[in-house]
This record gives structure tokens, C-alpha cells and sequence, in this order.
């Protein structure tokens, strides 16, 4: 897995499950993992040949489904402990733990809301999919349940990401950054001064390289590499940070000088630098944090959720030694992380929106975010979260992260986004598995993105 599918995603007609509306019953899926109360959201979705269907509200508690990410903190799971407790008798929340790589989430949604499946309820969807997944009518406005000052809880942003059309179909759970992680002893140890350019931290992974091999040091810089969203971000990153842009929707552009230069960067970090692994084409975000909380190299790139983990001393031979900067840059540029975030959203198809919105509306109060915080480690959308001063004296990073997030950069806002994403990754993917140029592999895309919007 890992290739978006490149059909138009309202193509319904597509699969021969898809004439029919699913119920609420699911088929086990390759991969995805069981939580509290959980089923699981598989390839396809079949009906079992049950009455649930009915408009008819079950005799005991309404149960509802939430699809999301494979929760390693153990948080998700206590929320949705809390708020079935809070509402016993009345509603249920079963959690659907998908895949950890975006990429393979979005397949899984897709193949439910083709098939008109009642379930999952509640999605936890990726910042760039809601223009998607609207103009399919799979997703539910929310307007009638999120009014105006409602939504002035929220950091503007978490309100408007999935907006289309002048309704909302889903708010922003958590919000999310690429960043520079590094060892704060080994930094201290081999310069004291963070790097900030492409050139820095080459000069200093090197030294670390040579000086710390004998206390488990390998590499010098870890990035994702999978055929997969995040070389897509690791590579936008680059390019902003050397002063470049793909231009707009309607006239994109990803084969220029700066385009090229950042995918051929990426190359010789592996091949000709020898700072990144030679696995780095198989490699996604949680793996490179696997390498890294081992010890194994000074610096990383990669998503907020990081340095929870990093920071655990249950999970990482790191801990307390990990910290944040921006993406690299060159010298005269700042660096620009990639910004993204998860939304929460209603099926469309859901019998139980109201009780589906109960459970959103939970996820999104300020107790609920401020827990996610504290032991998640996730980026809340509410300013009266992230300003508290007893939670940033338990998560230093939220100080470092308010500047940081200033700096970052929106992908490209696109009905069509899979078809700019899909060809692009397989691009991206095929220079860093050293089969192909990075002139070459942005050549052969940009005809295929050029006038996407």
C-alpha cells in the first residue's frame, strides 16, 4: 500500500459493492488494530445482512464509530473511556484504530464512503482532504451545530480548514508542524549553536558522526522516505526553505531550479553526503523516530507528535536530550515547516449525527484538549489551551512552538489534491531509491499537475 488512488474519488460506479448503502457492521481489515470498544475499518465494508439500516434509535445506548490514527500514547483511548462513562446508557463510542501513515487512512475512508457505509461516524481526516471529500458529499456540514461564537474558541485556522463553499464540514482537532528535531547534548557538545541551514547541519552531523560512532551514532540525519505524504511535505520543506513555491492552484510549477535542487538535496543526503540511511526509501515518520530514540542519529525531521515520544524515558534512550528548531533553510532563507493538523468530521451517511457530534464536540472542549496536550503531546487548537502556564511547564515545547508555527507553510489547497500528492510521492520516492534523476522525475509530474485546482 501507500499509492493515493489516482481515479477521481467520486468515481462511485467504481466498485461493485458501492450500489448498495452499507450497515453498520465492518469486516476485519489487514493492519488496523482494535482499541476500547473497538471494530475495524477494513478494505471494503460489507453488510451482514441485519435490519440496522431502520431509522429506528436502538433500545440501549446508541453506538457510534470513530476512525482514527493508531494511538500510541494511550491518550485517545482514555478519552473515549471518559466520554462513555460520561454518557452511559446513551451513547457508545467504538474506536477504529487505523494505520499510522496518512496515505493508508485515506484509502480506507475512501473505499467506506464509496461504498455509502453508515460507518465509521466520526472521522479523523488529514488537513487536505475535506475540499475532497465535501465535493463528494461524504461529509456532513456542521454549521448547525457550530455556530460563530462556538467556533471563536478555536484558533481561526481550525475553523476555516475545512470550509468549502461557505460551510463547515469539520474542525481541527490538533494542529501540526514539520520540525528539526536534534540532541540538545550532542549540539551542546559539538558547537552549542543549532543549525539553522542545510550547510550547518551537514558540517556538524559530520563531526558528530566521526566523534560518537562508538556510543551508537550511525547517521546523521533521519527523513521520511516511503512512498508516502510525508516526502511530499520533507521536499516542499527544502524548496521553501532555499525561497522557492510550486506557484498556485491552477498554474503549479515543480520542476524549476529551486524544485529540482531540493529533490537532488535529498538524494545526496543518502548517496553522496552519506548522512541518511540507505533504507530511507522504506522509511516513514514512526521509523525514523524508532532510529532516533535508539540513539542513533543527532538530527531529524518530522511531525510534533515526536517529541512526546522522544521525550519518554519508557520509549526513547533519549529522553530529555531532544529539541526543536525550525526546517533547514539556506543561507539567507528561514526555514518554513510544512503545516497539517487532523480534522474531525461527521459521515454523511451517519444515522446518528447528533450523538456523533456530542462525541466531536467532547474531543474539541477545553478539558479534553487540554489532556491531549499534556499527555499526547499534541498541538491543541485552542489559544486557551497552549497559553497555559501549567501546561507549558510540563511541555516546554509549546513555548518554542508558538514561534516556530508562525514560520510555517500551507500545502497547496486542491479539490484534487491526491492527483497532485500521488504522482509527485512515486516521483519523490524513485530518486531517493536512486532509480532516477531529480530532473527527470519533476519533469515527468509536471505536466500531470500543472493545471490541477
Amino acid at each position: 500500500m501507500g499509492i493515493l488512488p489516482q481515479q477521481p474519488i467520486n468515481a462511485r460506479e467504481t466498485d461493485p459493492v458501492s450500489t448498495q448503502k452499507l450497515t453498520r457492521r465492518t469486516l476485519l481489515g489487514n493492519g488496523v488494530k482494535a482499541g476500547v470498544g473497538a471494530t475495524v475499518l477494513g478494505p471494503l465494508l460489507a453488510a451482514c445482512g441485519d435490519d440496522s439500516s431502520s431509522s429506528a434509535k436502538p433500545n440501549g445506548p446508541v453506538t457510534i464509530q470513530y476512525a482514527a490514527l493508531s494511538d500510541q500514547t494511550g491518550e485517545q483511548t482514555a478519552e473515549i473511556a471518559r466520554f462513555n462513562d460520561l454518557h452511559k446508557g446513551k451513547i457508545k463510542v467504538e474506536y477504529q484504530q487505523l494505520p499510522p501513515v496518512a496515505t493508508d487512512q485515506y484509502s480506507k475512508f475512501v473505499s467506506a464512503f464509496r461504498a455509502q457505509s453508515e460507518v465509521p461516524d466520526v472521522v479523523h481526516i488529514d488537513v487536505t482532504w475535506p475540499a475532497q471529500f465535501a465535493g463528494s458529499s461524504w461529509l456532513e456540514p456542521l454549521d448547525k451545530y457550530a455556530s460563530a461564537d462556538y467556533l471563536k474558541q478555536f484558533y481561526p485556522s481550525a475553523g476555516n480548514v475545512a470550509k468549502i463553499d461557505g460551510k463547515i464540514y469539520g474542525i481541527q482537532r490538533y494542529l501540526d508542524i514539520g520540525l528539526l528535531y536534534y540532541r540538545t547534548d550532542l549540539v551542546k557538545k559539538y558547537g552549542g549553536q543549532v543549525p539553522q541551514t542545510r550547510a550547518d547541519m551537514e558540517a556538524m552531523a559530520a563531526k558528530i558522526l566521526a566523534g560518537e560512532k562508538a556510543n551508537g551514532i550511525q547517521y546523521g540525519y533521519l527523513m521520511p522516505g516511503k512512498k508516502i505524504e510525508a516526502i511530499v511535505d520533507e521536499w516542499l520543506e527544502l524548496l521553501w526553505g532555499a525561497g522557492g513555491n510550486i506557484g498556485n492552484p491552477g498554474s503549479l510549477k515543480v520542476d524549476d531550479t529551486s524544485s529540482i535542487d531540493a529533490l537532488q538535496y535529498m538524494h545526496d543526503l543518502i548517496y553522496s553526503k552519506k548522512l541518511s540511511p540507505t533504507g530511507t526509501n522504506t522509511y516513514a515518520p514512526n521509523d525514523i523516530l524508532n532510529l532516533f530514540n535508539n540513539g542513533q542519529a543527532p538530527f531529524m525531521r518530522n511531525w510534533t507528535f515526536a517529541y512526546a515520544l522522544a521525550n519518554n524515558p519508557k520509549s526513547s534512550k533519549v529522553a530529555g536530550k531532544v529539541g526543536i528548531a525550525p526546517t533547514l533553510a539556506l543561507n539567507g532563507s528561514k526555514g518554513q515547516g510544512c503545516t497539517g493538523g487532523w480534522v474531525l468530521g461527521i459521515n454523511a451517511n451517519s444515522k446518528y449525527k447528533d450523538e456523533a457530534w456530542a462525541f466531536i464536540d467532547f474531543l474539541l472542549s477545553k478539558e479534553t484538549q487540554t489532556s491531549m496536550a499534556q499527555n499526547a503531546g499534541l498541538v491543541s487548537t485552542r489559544p486557551d489551551v497552549l497559553s497555559d502556564p501549567a501546561l507549558q511547564s510540563k511541555r516546554p515545547q509549546f513555548k518554542d512552538l508558538a514561534t516556530i508555527l508562525n514560520s510555517g507553510h500551507n500545502r497547496p489547497q486542491l479539490k484534487t489534491y491526491n492527483q497532485f500528492t500521488t504522482p509527485l510521492q512515486a516521483a519523490i520516492n524513485g530518486v531517493l531509491s536512486n532509480q532516477q534523476s531529480a530532473a527527470d522525475a519533476l519533469h515527468g509530474v509536471q505536466s500531470q499537475v500543472a493545471s490541477l485546482a
